[in-house]
């Protein structure tokens, strides 16, 4: 049976987990605004829970568990969308390991693939998939086929010292999305990418930090780390842009943070 959302399309979120989330505020956002939305993960039990959270919102959510870095798995993922009967209109890769120093001369082989996998690779698998679902699909005549977003990091500009598998994995997943931009944009995809230039006050940090990370946070004061429902507002305004004035790239950061 289909549901509401259906008929506005679908959108898909790889990269969403716990709330509060950069992923999760996301994708609570598109089901809000009338899409069918797609999350795809590795943990069911985190997956679930953000569906039950959309569901009790109003909105209709589907959890895919999924290895967004291996292409049959991304093969499938797309499949169960098209599946779907609905447009894909707005795609998000969100993904990234963790960004912990790490001396150059200490990082291994493994440690610098994992960055390149999660960010880089599995950018291009999503990009992939994303765009030859949305060429098929009818042109908008204001907002074009659809939304393709990565989300990018303050190494996406710059490396710092101890975090090279990191800040090289993100450098080139910017970079491609400016490549498929220019190809793509023409044809009515809108390729776009974030940095989040800053700490954001998520479950993740808060996980990873445990009370120092609550204490860290905390001692930025109001609103000087990054709001997960604010970045999610600003991807839907990207997502909404009529394609005569589109985004290609936009930085995000508290008002504290230094330029």
């Amino acid at each position: 049976m289909e549901d509401r959302n259906s008929r506005n399309g679908c959108a898909l979120i790889v990269g969403a987990g716990d709330r509060p989330g950069t992923g999760a505020a996301i994708a609570a956002r598109a089901a809000r605004e009338g899409l069918h939305v797609f999350i795809a993960g590795r943990t069911q039990e985190k997956l679930d829970a953000l569906v039950a959270h959309i569901e009790a919102e109003g909105g209709a959510a589907s959890a895919v568990v999924a290895d967004c870095t291996d292409a049959e798995a991304v093969d499938a993922l797309f499949a169960r969308i098209a599946a779907h009967g609905a447009p894909l209109r707005l795609a998000v890769h969100n993904m990234a390991a963790p960004n912990m120093p790490h001396g150059f001369l200490k990082t291994d082989a493994d440690f610098f693939a994992k960055h390149w996998r999660t960010s880089t690779y599995a950018g291009y698998l999503i990009g992939q998939g994303t765009i030859r679902q949305m060429l098929e699909q009818d042109e908008d005549e204001h907002f074009g086929r659809g939304t393709l977003i990565f989300t990018g990091a303050s190494a996406s500009l710059r490396g710092k010292a101890k975090f090279s598998a990191f800040a090289s994995a993100k450098s080139g997943l910017r970079t491609m999305a400016q490549s498929i931009a220019r190809e793509f944009g023409p044809q009515g995809i809108h390729v776009a990418h974030v940095i989040i230039d800053g700490v954001i006050d998520g479950q993740f940090v808060r996980n990873a930090g445990g009370n120092l990370a609550k204490l860290w946070i905390k001692s930025k004061g109001s609103d000087g780390a990054l709001d997960p429902e604010a970045i999610a507002d600003a991807f839907w305004a990207i997502h909404r842009q009529p394609r005569s004035a589109w985004t290609q790239e936009m930085d995000l950061r508290p008002f504290k943070e230094e330029w």
